[in-house]
């Protein structure tokens, strides 16, 4: 999938898809195999740990929210009255409080139910870091690298191609949405499992920090065990009176 800079609602793969990846990488995450993607509160987070970020929510009603933010294409946040936020009213307004509070963010997209959205950008933004920060999730392949990248593995080698036939079937698993407990408990097992025989690029893992117990809980949380509803945000009902970026 091609990327446009600045991004477009249209390079973002649908929020269903969008979302089992993200909440894949977060399940094998939790059991210790470290791809930088966390969930919380009906949230996946993605920091690289070098100043980039972005935070997908689920919304009730069948929505979604991403925002974030590349350190490389923030000037534009410093333009007067930027507001990533000019949208409709169901957007999470306490949720973008905290948010800005802690950080400012530099894009906002929203999915209302059939398609993403954001505002119209100014000429001047040449780049909001769409395509820095979301192309690794926008083929099961791109997502499956990501994951392998953590691990000291060479590409074409025996050893790359056993991790990626294993993380590609969770993701396969997580964008059917069809897959019973028992079956993701093999699949994410069987990552576990292999990561755990391999020696993270950043931090020494020993086997037991491998925990399935914490992926499956996160694969529940997020709606990718067939059975159980992902966690949701409330929606907004309209734009709170003076709210602007940056309350805090």
């Amino acid at each position: 999938m091609e990327f446009h800079a600045p991004g477009r609602p249209e390079d973002l793969p649908p929020f269903g898809v969008l979302w089992a990846r993200a909440a894949a990488l977060a399940a094998l995450e939790a059991g210790g195999s470290e791809n930088q993607h966390v969930y919380a509160d009906a949230v996946v987070h993605h920091d690289d740990g070098g100043g980039n970020e972005w935070q997908l929510a689920r919304i009730e009603g069948g929505r979604g929210v991403l925002v974030g933010v590349d350190h490389e294409c923030g000037y534009h946040m410093d333009i007067e009255g930027y507001d990533p936020y000019a949208g409709p009213d169901w957007l999470p307004w306490t949720w973008f409080t905290a948010l800005e509070n802690n950080r400012e963010q530099g894009f906002a997209y929203w999915w209302g139910g059939s398609s993403w959205d954001r505002i119209d950008y100014p000429d001047l933004i040449d780049n909001d870091g769409l395509d820095l920060l979301l192309t690794h999730l926008s083929t099961a392949v791109e997502a499956t690298e990501k994951v392998l990248e953590f691990l000291d593995l060479w590409p074409s080698t025996d050893e790359w191609e056993e991790g990626s036939h294993l993380v590609h079937r969770v993701l396969q698993l997580a964008e059917q949405g069809t897959s019973i407990e028992e079956g993701w408990r093999q699949a994410l097992d069987a990552v576990l499992v292999f990561a755990a025989r391999k020696d993270s690029r950043y931090l020494g893992r020993q086997q037991d920090e491998f925990d399935i117990s914490a992926a499956l809980a996160v694969a529940r949380a997020t709606g990718l065990v067939k059975g159980f509803d992902a966690g949701v945000k409330p929606a907004g009902h309209g734009r709170p009176q003076g709210w602007v970026p940056r309350l805090g």
